[in-house]
């Protein structure tokens, strides 16, 4: 009988493993409790591959550029991240995280009257300039949650954020779940999440500004700091049209991946999008 070299075998161990392992199926939960955690991302360490957890924490992540020496990551906003070996990965497996509180910044206490402010697009844009998070073409298509759309905005004063607002365009849907994700901006691109909140809401409006209160996340922004602010797809039927009106002639520029990790592009233009606040005097 001939023998095979034992690297071989190895070998052959790791490929029957990457063939066996066709998805990373799972289910994310509140630690030592039955409540699941919707939305959380799981995403392999180091690369930009990854899937949102739905409504009921459940996910389903290709295996589709995943390695036996990978690692995947389990992220929620709120919640201790989890790391586990693709090596000894489990399907079905039940992740259990732990809370982390969300510490709020103190308040700046001032004499001076809180002066109002606005940051971003506040018309509602190019009525013939859309920006789509859905279209007709894509009605078939069912892997679409976790896209994420937005616009960079320059904060010009140490400030607090009350409000978001959006001038929705089209909205065929009676009911669109959305999050809202605040990143720090390097070289014109997000770059790291700077809100340590969840946020999370929907948006029912047909036309018009939605508005979204933010006062209970305690955003705060200093001087001369650059942000992006996008709107992540909770949406898991994407079974129809969705858009947001635009500026043609802005300097924000237009931002957008595919999916969830997936590379950002940058169009000209500007989201008809806005925050609102009040100045925090220094």
């Amino acid at each position: 009988m001939k023998k095979i070299p034992f690297f071989i075998v190895i070998l052959l161990g790791i490929s029957n493993f990457a063939i066996s392992q066709n998805s990373f199926k799972g289910n994310v939960y509140e630690e030592n409790s039955t409540i699941a955690i919707p939305y959380a991302i799981v995403k392999v360490q180091n690369k930009n591959i990854g899937v949102v957890s739905n409504e009921y924490g459940k996910f389903n992540l290709s295996d589709q550029g995943i390695e036996v020496n990978d690692s995947l990551i389990i992220t929620c906003l709120g919640y201790k991240p989890k790391s586990f070996s693709v090596r000894d990965w489990k399907n079905d497996l039940n992740i259990y995280m732990k809370a982390y509180p969300i510490p709020l910044s103190e308040a700046t206490i001032s004499s001076k009257r809180a002066k109002e402010i606005k940051i971003g697009i506040t018309n509602g844009g190019t009525k013939t300039l859309f920006i789509p998070l859905f279209t007709n073409k894509e009605l078939t298509n069912n892997n679409l949650i976790g896209r994420e759309i937005g616009t960079v905005l320059n904060i010009e004063n140490y400030c607090r954020i009350s409000a978001l607002h959006i001038f929705v365009a089209v909205n065929k849907y009676d009911n669109i779940k959305m999050r809202a994700i605040f990143y720090s901006v390097e070289n014109g691109l997000p770059k790291d999440i700077i809100v340590n909140s969840d946020i999370i809401f929907n948006v029912t409006e047909i036309k018009g500004w939605a508005n979204i209160d933010l006062t209970k996340n305690d955003i705060q922004f200093k001087q001369g700091q650059q942000i992006a602010v996008t709107l992540m797809s909770l949406d898991e039927t994407n079974k129809d049209q969705f858009f947001i009106y635009a500026k043609m002639f802005s300097k924000n520029g237009l931002l957008r991946r595919e999916t969830v990790l997936g590379d950002w592009t940058v169009g000209k233009g500007g989201m008809s999008m806005y925050l609102s606040g009040y100045v925090n005097y220094q």
